[in-house]
């Protein structure tokens, strides 16, 4: 692996971070260039508008690239020192102007968000000798419910062929009902359990095969059988938190000037639960309780500020006056925070409950 792909493994520029750091903007991207070892080189590196990073050493004495910089077995004292120099000033680079990654894959870090937006859950890293395999875990009992792991395609799809079998992708494990195994295993980009009881597990390859939406669903059933050991039962409640941003949408007009109302569906809900409408910054306060009518439904509707596949009926139950809720309040009862569709805790529930009573 090239020095600079490994340092930028796992990493996403900030584009912003660049100018400022000393990155001249050109038209292959963005170009850093910086004298080392009291000026016998120069660095030169490279990010693209995609965030690819290439560099190159140049001799100052002889304006010449240093290629034996990037010769594996080059090992000699002063090419070691020429190297662990310039592996600074990139290690440097990615600290300024870049972003960790939880994982490798595009669908792998933005399922991670997901997570942590609907659950404030992040993955841990519990095995040494797999440093890359991260665990999310259901935080009351420790038991997890996704594995996304980085392995040879091959080794997941039985099926590929010629340079596939060696391409590295990332599967991410999910529990299922063992009556769901035949259906799910139809559809394209699910497979059986890898290095699991293949009738309670099926790995996915994280490829963009699948659509997020589809494999949050799966996700949030998976973390079911954490919470409770089994999978939610059918009319069983739940209390949800689901965000309304005010900018794009006059919210409070909607929700009053109707007992009923759609709303984008963004993760999995039932018929009786609970949805607790959190209208977004400048108001950061939830304002509205309701109960699910119908969830599911069919709808389409797109533009530059939202996508809708699915939408769910609504009926509003009680308008929370202005103040009453407001996200400092919600912080005392347990939400921290409010980035995507959550549940709600005991302690917000039970307050709303209070709420309503009166």
């Amino acid at each position: 692996m090239e020095l600079e792909s490994k340092i930028f493994e796992r990493k996403t520029v900030i584009e912003s971070a660049l100018i400022p750091y000393g990155f001249q903007k050109t038209n292959k991207g963005y170009l850093y260039t910086k004298d080392f070892l009291k000026g016998a080189f120069k660095a030169q590196v490279i990010i693209t508008s995609g965030g690819v990073v290439s560099g190159k050493v140049i001799d100052n004495g002889t304006d010449e690239e240093y290629i034996l910089l990037h010769v594996e077995n080059q090992s000699g004292a002063y090419v070691a020192k020429v190297r662990k120099a310039y592996t600074l000033i990139l290690k440097d680079i990615a600290a300024a102007c870049f972003r960790t990654n939880p994982f490798l894959k595009p669908q792998s870090n933005r399922l991670t968000l997901s997570i942590e937006c609907q659950y404030q859950e992040k993955p841990d890293y519990p095995f040494a000798k797999l440093p890359t395999y991260g665990v999310f875990r259901y935080p009351a009992n420790r038991k997890w419910y996704a594995l996304i792991m980085n392995l040879k395609r091959s080794q997941v799809d039985k099926e590929c062929t010629g340079k596939q079998k060696d391409e590295i992708v990332e599967v991410v494990n999910l529990k299922i009902e063992e009556s769901a195994e035949h259906e799910l295993l139809k559809i394209r980009g699910i497979y059986p359990g890898y290095h699991m009881n293949r009738a309670h597990w099926i790995s996915i390859i994280l490829d963009d095969t699948l659509e997020d939406e589809f494999i949050l669903e799966l996700i949030d059933k998976s973390r079911s059988f954490a919470v409770s050991g089994k999978a939610r039962i059918k009319g069983q409640q739940e209390h949800w938190i689901i965000p309304a941003n005010p900018e794009f949408f006059n919210v409070i007009e909607h929700f009053t000037s109707s007992k009923e109302v759609l709303w984008k569906q963004s993760s999995r809900l039932q018929e009786g639960d609970i949805a607790y409408i959190y209208v977004t910054s400048p108001d950061s306060e939830i304002r509205f309780v309701c109960e699910v009518l119908q969830p599911d439904i069919p709808y389409k509707y797109e533009d530059q500020n939202l996508k809708v596949k699915k939408a769910v009926k609504l009926k509003v139950l009680r308008e929370i006056p202005k103040g009453l809720c407001p996200i400092r309040k919600m912080r005392e009862l347990g939400v921290k925070a409010v980035r995507g569709q959550r549940t709600a805790s005991p302690e917000l529930i039970d307050f709303l409950k209070n709420i309503l009573s009166h």
